[in-house]
């Protein structure tokens, strides 16, 4: 692979690194939004007055657990299949048109919903605008997550027939997981679609794809955890083998899962809990078994408290394991499933931050703030630590899920002394990310000396 080769797919991982950091800018936004349309007097004046905040809802979701994963990702497979593998990209030109696909869909979907272009349902795993922009925003991102795919598997296959790095392995086996995803929301499309259904349900739609996004996105985070393990320590965290199996092991249970569609209706109680056993079994056993090994690994090795890739290891797998804790303990529609999930999809997030300060000088980017990088991991967790907490009391003590503003009903000390911590901790874990913004977006486009992003 020549100089000139290589210089031109870490261009293609620049814009993805470049798209998924705007994808949190947009993202933190709309939080604000959230907040603006619970606010006296500025609610009435945003698009659709008070039922506002469940539009700044819905692209708040999208943007910060649908696009700001999938584009990340979008980087690492790209880069774990062509500079970790010394290789070039399969096609330069794929590359750039999967990464305008993306980018351009991101713009549809923040357009549609800074101006409230369609009515909201908060579906889970992917809530909508009922909006062609909207769903056109959707499609077109999809497009490119999918030529990336292509592109990377193309990648991987291309050349000489060498050992796969670990890393490699978790991303390939993350892809094949989106893969998978797509062909279930394309499953249970057409299965609705054949029953001649005026209208589409679209939590049925996004059930089982969902489900299989949650195993990429942890596959993902888990190869980050090798990945920053390996920087870290300057060795392997654990035999490579052993990563490579409990990967397989993942894949065991995502490969087969369209076959649900054809046993079970998608209308079906059967069909939604066959999702949840597969998720329950084979995404938290493989997990488990990571978790503990990278904590054995953190344990026995020395501690670089100053270095935020290692930091946020170690803040990642802990707030992991609570996520895990507390999905043991759901029990009916509360609040302590937000509060399950939101430390799941928080530990993801703290990964990939982590990875993105380790990463950037390698493009030629230096931090634009050593000082920021250090404090971030430590602020944002402790703010979906107590965001989850919080709502780990509340729904202890009944708070439904879902249920906002009065609906919410706080009669009770316990409940409202939870959803206050909740509150704090949302505080803190926005300010946490608005901080790895700054700093990503000054790195990025700062002015500091020539690289690739120029």
């Amino acid at each position: 692979m020549d100089a000139s080769c290589d210089r031109a797919g870490m261009k293609i991982e620049a814009a993805w690194l470049v798209l998924s950091v705007f994808s949190l800018v947009f993202a933190g936004i709309f939080a604000l939004l959230v907040a603006l349309a619970r606010t006296p007097v500025i609610e009435e004046m945003l698009p659709l007055g008070r039922d506002y905040i469940y539009v700044a809802l819905v692209g708040h979701v999208v943007l910060a657990v649908v696009i700001w994963f999938l584009a990340f990702e979008g980087f690492l497979w790209v880069h774990s299949s062509s500079t970790l593998m010394k290789k070039m990209v399969l096609s330069q030109s794929l590359g750039w048109v999967s990464i305008s696909a993306s980018g351009a869909g991101m713009a549809l979907v923040v357009i549609s919903a800074v101006f409230g272009l369609g009515p909201s349902e908060l579906a889970n795993y992917v809530p909508v605008l009922h909006t062609p922009v909207f769903f056109s925003g959707l499609i077109l991102f999809a497009t490119g997550i999918l030529l990336n795919l292509v592109n990377t598997f193309g990648t991987l296959f291309s050349g000489e027939r060498t050992a796969l790095p670990a890393v490699t392995v978790g991303m390939a086996a993350s892809g094949a997981g989106v893969a998978v995803a797509f062909a279930c929301f394309g499953l249970s499309w057409w299965f609705q679609y054949s029953t001649g259904k005026m209208f589409l349900d679209f939590e049925r739609l996004f059930w089982g794809g969902g489900h299989m996004l949650q195993f990429s996105n942890t596959m993902a985070m888990t190869a980050v955890w090798l990945y920053l393990a390996r920087m870290v320590f300057h060795e392997e965290a654990f035999p490579p083998s052993l990563s490579k199996a409990l990967y397989c092991l993942f894949l065991l249970f995502v490969i087969p899962s369209p076959v649900i569609y054809f046993i079970h209706d998608t209308s079906t109680l059967s069909h939604m809990e066959s999702f949840t056993w597969l998720m329950r079994w084979g995404l938290g056993t493989p997990a488990a078994v990571f978790t503990l090994l990278l904590a054995w690994k953190i344990f026995t090795a020395q501690k670089p408290w100053g270095d935020p890739g290692f930091s946020s290891l170690v803040l990642s797998v802990a707030v992991f394991s609570l996520g895990g804790l507390i999905g043991v303990s759901i029990e009916g529609a509360n609040t302590i499933i937000p509060a399950h999930y939101h430390c799941a999809i928080g530990a993801v997030t703290i990964a990939f931050m982590g990875l993105f300060y380790k990463i950037l000088p390698t493009f030629g980017r230096p931090l634009w703030s050593e000082r920021l990088a250090r404090i971030q991991p430590y602020l944002y967790s402790l703010g979906i630590v107590l965001f989850a907490v919080g709502l780990f009391i509340a729904g202890s003590h009944g708070v439904a899920r879902k249920a906002y503003a009065g609906e919410q009903e706080l009669g009770t000390a316990a409940r409202f002394i939870g959803m206050s911590i909740m509150g704090i901790g949302g505080f803190v874990a926005i300010t946490g990310g608005i901080v790895f913004v700054i700093n990503a977006l000054f790195s990025l486009f700062g002015r500091q000396k020539t690289g690739l992003l120029h």
